[in-house]
This record gives structure tokens, sequence and C-alpha cells, in this order.
């Protein structure tokens, strides 16, 4: 499982591959939306930390979920007449497709196919389950011990990528 800034610097990555290739630079604010969506698809840990309700890697995890966040975000744009409606609908939509291919690396993988509980996942295959609660709720100590270990690598990982953004001159403290 990748974690919030494993997931930032996935979707940065992929701006930056798509600026590279493309020859177009991505706007300030459709960046906003690029690393927003790397991040949305987690928001259901909310749910389950506030009501306890085992929703992770669910809908959120899905294609469903990308086509509804990004045509949520085109209908409110067109609502503004916003010219950059359809790059903040797509940038988003492609944040929250690198979340999904980087958590498709760990574990049984996620319900692209969501309500289908069919998970698709790089190193275990395609398999079908039911999910017993999320990872925190779970209160396995291995399990546990396991996620601290990825959530140091995590923050090693933001900390090397705010020491390259200020090695390039990105951002300045």
């Amino acid at each position: 499982m990748s974690y919030a800034f494993g997931h930032l610097v996935g979707a940065w990555c992929a701006g930056k591959i798509y600026e590279y290739f493309s020859k177009k630079k991505i706007s300030h604010y459709a960046w906003i939306f690029l690393l927003l969506g790397s991040l949305l698809p987690d928001g259901d840990f909310l749910l389950d930390w506030t009501l306890g309700y085992d929703t992770h890697r669910t809908f959120t995890h899905s294609f469903l979920f990308v086509l509804f966040s990004a045509l949520v975000v085109y209908i409110i744009f067109s609502i503004c007449k916003h010219p950059e409606k359809r790059q903040f609908a797509l940038l988003l939509g492609s944040g929250i497709l690198t979340h999904l291919f980087l958590d498709s690396f760990f574990g049984f993988g996620v319900p692209l196919l969501w309500p289908s509980m069919m998970h698709f996942s790089f190193s275990e295959g395609i398999s079908y389950s039911v999910l017993e609660g999320s990872t925190f709720s779970r209160g396995n100590v291995i399990e546990l011990g396991d996620q601290l270990r990825f959530a140091i690598v995590d923050m090693a990982i933001g900390t090397a990528w705010i020491f390259y953004l200020w090695f390039r001159k990105r951002i300045q403290f």
C-alpha cells in the first residue's frame, strides 16, 4: 500500500511524463486536480475512522469512481464556464488512476469493477475477496508493524521529494 506521499509523488511523476512527451505544460491549477486525485480514493478512510464503516478499497478504488469524480468536476466547472474544465476533469481522473495503479502493486489489489469484489493486483493477480475491514481496524500486530514500516518509507519519500523541489528551486523555505 502506498501512502499519501507515495501517491503524490506517483501522480507528480505521471504529470511530468505527460509534460515531457506532449511538450505541453500543466497549469498550476490543473496540478492541484492531478495531486488531489491521487489522494481522493483514500478519503474513504474518513468513513472508516469516524463512523466505523469498512469502506476502504470499495467504490473509491474503482473505475466507476474515476468516471463519477471526473464528471462531477466537469459539470461544476461547466456551470462556472471555466475554460479549463476538461483539463481539470481529466487530470483529476488521471490522479485517481495513478492511485489505483500504485495500490495494485500491494496486497490483494483493488476492485476496479466494483461492485464486483474481483480485485486486480500485480503481485497476486485476480482474486475474488470480501474485505473484512480496513487494515487499520483489524488490529493484527504483524500487519500494524508492516503498516508502520510502509509509513516510515512514505515519510522518507516525502522528505526526499520536498528536498528535490527545494534543490531545484521550485519551493523556498
